[in-house]
């Protein structure tokens, strides 16, 4: 896992990670993390990689949950 590298490897990198939590999307739109969804049983909503990207090529709207406006806009303005 490349968080468990840099956490290892931090003194001789100079550098500190900063953990990144694996966070999901309720279908109540609560960002919970991905174990926490999994103990509680709490169904999460899902986007692959390839369905955004098509998505995106296609002009199509992108869930917020998935990815903030901005971003999008930002996206959809290089590919073009």
């Amino acid at each position: 896992e490349a968080q468990a590298l840099a956490r290892a490897r931090a003194d001789e990198l100079g550098v500190q990670a900063v953990p990144s939590l694996n966070l999901v999307c309720d279908p109540d739109g609560n960002y919970i993390t991905a174990d926490e969804a999994k103990e509680k049983g709490i169904e999460v909503m899902k986007l692959s990689g390839t369905k955004f990207r098509k998505m995106l090529r296609a002009g199509e709207e992108i869930p917020e949950w998935f990815a903030f406006k901005s971003v999008v806009d930002v996206l959809r303005a290089e590919w073009k």
